[in-house]
This record gives structure tokens, sequence and C-alpha cells, in this order.
């Protein structure tokens, strides 16, 4: 069955040109000009992947992420006209699996939308698989299957991306991850290139995690070669 996206965006030429595009390239494509009448077709027929446009009208693009996580687990994607946004949208607890700039490039947003929905059946497929999984590091402790992370005994709220690439520098504790491994593990290969969304991430991850930020215990910058999660006992 083709995968269903939803595009929300109130630029009807982008809308009815995208919307071509992805119907050409497999998928079902519905369309929506304003953030009401997305959230609507949203309840109405559930998509599996959302292309989110953060300058609407009606109603700014993160304030729709925000309705759509309270009862839903869609991926969604936003689409952005600013550089300048991305440090904001990368660095909210919102949990976009990911961003592209406008003008974009249809063979690279078609990518970045193969890896989304591929990321997304991968991971119910692991929580399946082992529905038990966890990770522990210090007093760090992530619950795979629950999509849990908690810091001493207390929980931590971390978006999608946030949790992953913690998971990522989890599992190989101690040992430098390039920016390029965790471009590629947590990301994807199309963001190779873009070490920006590592940095922010980190950032963000310290922010969580760190007793001072910008004095990190944890989550160590090795200058020219990447970072490290470093094992830290609760005392």
């Amino acid at each position: 069955m083709s995968k269903h996206i939803l595009l929300i965006d109130d630029d009807a030429l982008l809308v009815k040109s995208l919307a071509f595009t992805l119907t050409q390239n497999g998928y079902r494509a519905t369309t929506a000009t304003s953030a009401h009448a997305g959230l609507a077709a949203i309840e109405q027929d559930p998509p599996d992947l959302i292309l989110l446009d953060i300058g609407l009208p009606d109603l700014d693009g993160l304030s729709v992420m925000r309705q759509i996580q309270k009862d839903r687990a869609t991926p969604v994607i936003f689409l952005t006209a600013r550089r300048r946004e991305l440090d904001e949208v990368l660095g909210l607890e919102l949990g976009a699996e990911d961003y592209i700039t406008k003008p974009y490039n249809e063979d690279v947003l078609l990518a970045r939308i193969k890896t989304v929905l591929r990321r997304n059946e991968r991971s119910t497929d692991r929580v399946e698989e082992k529905p038990d999984a966890r990770i522990v590091v210090g007093d760090i402790a992530i619950d795979l299957a629950a999509h849990i992370v908690t810091l001493r005994d207390q929980p931590v709220d971390l978006a999608p991306k946030a949790f992953e690439l913690l998971r990522v520098l989890a599992v190989n504790s101690g040992q430098v991850m390039s920016l390029n491994e965790l471009l590629e593990q947590v990301w994807g290969a199309e963001f190779m290139g873009e070490p920006q969304v590592v940095y922010v991430h980190i950032r963000w991850l310290r922010q969580k995690l760190e007793t001072d930020p910008n004095h990190p215990q944890r989550i160590l910058t090795v200058r020219g070669v990447g970072y490290k999660l470093i094992p830290q006992q609760a005392g």
C-alpha cells in the first residue's frame, strides 16, 4: 500500500507541484493550505508522514506540531523558508524528524522522505523484536521500547532525534563518535556535510543532561574528531 503523505503549506503553487511529484513517485498525497485545514485532514485521514511549513498564516507550524504530538506519533518534516529559523526549530522539544529549507531540490526532499519513512519502520521493528531493550550508562538509563530516558531515576523529556543521538552515543559509550558517524547513524547519509544539525542537538542534550551545560562532564567534545559519552555515577 502506498504511503500517505500530507502536505501543509499556504503556497498554492508549491502544494500543487509537490503533490504531483509525490504522486508520480508512488505516494498518496493530500494537501492543506492552512494549519486548521491540515489538523482537520489529519483527523479525517491520518497520514504516514507530514510535510509542514513553519510559516503558516493562521497558526504557525510549531504550534501545529505541538497539537499533532498531543495524541499521535506521526513523523514530521519541517519546511522552512528562512535559514535563521533552523537553530530554533532544531532546538525545540517538538520532535520533528527532519527539516529542509526552501527553495529545495525535489530529489533531496524525496530522499529525506524515504529516509524518514524507512527509519520509522525500522524503529517499530526494533521495538517489536526487543521489547525489553535497555541501555544504561552510569546514571543515565535509556528504555528503547518505552522511548524513555531517565537521569538519576528522573525522567528526561527528549525529542525523537535527540533520543536517537543519545542512543547512538550510549551504545558507543566511552568511544569517540565522529560527526560523519553521527550524521549517518542518526540522520542518514543525505545529511553528510551538514554538521550544524549535530552541533544543535549536542547542545540541546547537554542542556538536558549536564549540571553545567557550558562545562560538560558527560557529553565531551574531542576537538577535531567528534563527541563521546562518559558514564557518571550519582553522587
